[in-house]
């Protein structure tokens, strides 16, 4: 053999040697021709790269613009993109929406809540939370793990026509369930922006119960007796209050109203009496009253009339129209009923002033607005001149109790919210001003221990 060859066959055998000491690099399928799998995995990779980039500057746009402006861009930038991009987009959008949702349950939201800070939004962004919500129950096994009053929310979204639940074997697809046409495409992008936007900026809340992560880990609350006494009070008076508000005749609503006024006012302080007699805490509870647009932040004051006569104190979130109700449970409860109660009578009236004469100022939001800040400010008073008469009426001995029942809730409502402020006004129409006190004079206060 010629040293030459020696040579040459001596360097292969160090090129095999060395190739088989060196690791295989991992990599993509081949591209080549004969190979279309391996193409179809690196378009997969760039299509995934570019949905996330574009969801991210979506997302960023969205931070800072809303309505036409938003919409826009979304037009914009859905017209540069192919099918596929977007079908990677919406996945990807879907998975941040389950884990902001999973975010907000901790942050002490629920879904009636959610629901409603959503439905007050633009478009379909209600009804596309209301489908978020079922799939995110349904892929993180609420439906099985939650307290029942969440499961209750749930089949409230569900059966109530809100949304409909997302089929298992496809799952949420909030954008691509729409009409494939470009308009149905845009629209359906602005509300999951809009509503992405919504979940990143939620605020904390107070829990109402334990979060998602500590269900199962707390021993299981005991079983409510639904025949109570108390329930079977709290029962006859809402069938009161429903009859006296049916009623177009006055002489029946004031009957079942004074009826359920009597009812409320001795169990209430029956109920006060017996827990300073057994010297047993004072139970406070919490409860987010959801306020109905338009005027919602009036409205929110009618609410605050009602609950500081009643020992209870509200606080009003106006980015999402949501009032919270700090309160003993059975004041909570009275609170809510005369609310809902007054305030159909307030929109009764208001309406009925509205339209005395075609095309008057008496159907202007200013007006509006006077109206309903007038008769919160005239029920208030009406309630705290009941509240002296009803204390009078039983005698001092009751004074230290109410008055141990408010410290109570006040030192709760405080914890939860350490810095409030007074909402203000703004222009006030004399002639709403005045409709509303004199609507507030004529209307029945249903329920309450301060009812006169």
């Amino acid at each position: 053999m010629s040293r030459n060859n020696q040579q040459r066959r001596a360097a292969k055998a160090k090129q095999r040697h060395h190739r088989a000491a060196t690791p295989r690099r991992t990599e993509a399928p081949s591209t080549s021709a004969g190979s279309a799998p391996g193409g179809e995995w690196i378009a997969a990779q760039q299509q995934a790269e570019e949905a996330d980039e574009l969801l991210r500057v979506l997302a960023r746009r969205a931070a800072v613009l809303s309505g036409s402006d938003l919409r826009a861009v979304v037009t914009y930038q859905l017209a540069r993109r192919s099918t596929a991009v977007l079908a990677a987009m919406e996945k990807q959008a879907v998975g941040e929406v389950r884990a902001r949702l999973a975010a907000a349950w901790e942050g002490g939201w629920e879904p009636r809540d959610l629901h409603h800070a959503s439905a007050r939004l633009r478009g379909r962004v209600g009804v596309l939370a209301g489908g978020a919500i079922l799939d995110q129950a349904r892929t993180s096994g609420a439906w099985t793990r939650a307290p029942q009053s969440w499961r209750d929310q749930l089949e409230l979204l569900r059966t109530d026509g809100v949304a409909p639940a997302p089929a298992a074997e496809l799952g949420w697809r909030p954008v691509s369930a729409l009409a494939a046409d470009g308009d149905g495409q845009v629209e359906g992008w602005t509300d999951l922006l809009t509503f992405i936007r919504l979940l990143a900026e939620l605020p904390v809340l107070t829990p109402l119960g334990p979060p998602p992560s500590r269900w199962g880990r707390q021993p299981a609350a005991p079983v409510v007796d639904r025949t109570s006494s108390r329930d079977r009070v709290l029962h006859r008076i809402r069938s009161l209050l429903a009859k006296a508000e049916a009623t177009d005749h006055p002489a029946e609503a004031e009957s079942f109203t004074a009826k359920a006024q009597e009812l409320m006012s001795r169990h209430a302080i029956d109920e006060a009496l017996l827990r300073h007699d057994h010297h047993d805490d004072v139970p406070v509870e919490t409860r987010r009253i959801h306020i109905q647009a338009p005027y919602a932040a009036v409205k929110a004051l009618l609410l605050d009339a009602v609950a500081r006569p009643n020992r209870s104190r509200a606080v009003f979130l106006a980015e999402h129209d949501i009032c919270t109700l700090v309160g003993t449970p059975l004041d909570v409860d009275q609170v809510e009923m005369l609310f809902t109660s007054l305030l159909i009578q307030a929109t009764r009236a208001m309406a009925e002033s509205g339209h005395r004469r075609a095309g008057s100022f008496d159907r202007s939001a200013t007006f509006r607005r006077s109206f309903l800040s007038a008769y919160a400010v005239r029920i208030g008073e009406r309630l705290a001149e009941a509240d002296r008469s009803t204390t009078t009426s039983y005698g001092a001995e009751l004074v230290p109790v109410l008055q141990r029942e408010a410290d109570a809730v006040t030192a709760e409502f405080e914890r939860q919210f350490p810095r409030t402020r007074a909402m203000s006004s703004g222009y006030l129409d004399p002639r709403g001003w005045q409709a509303g006190r004199d609507a507030a004079d004529r209307a029945v206060l249903v329920a309450g221990r301060l009812t006169a």
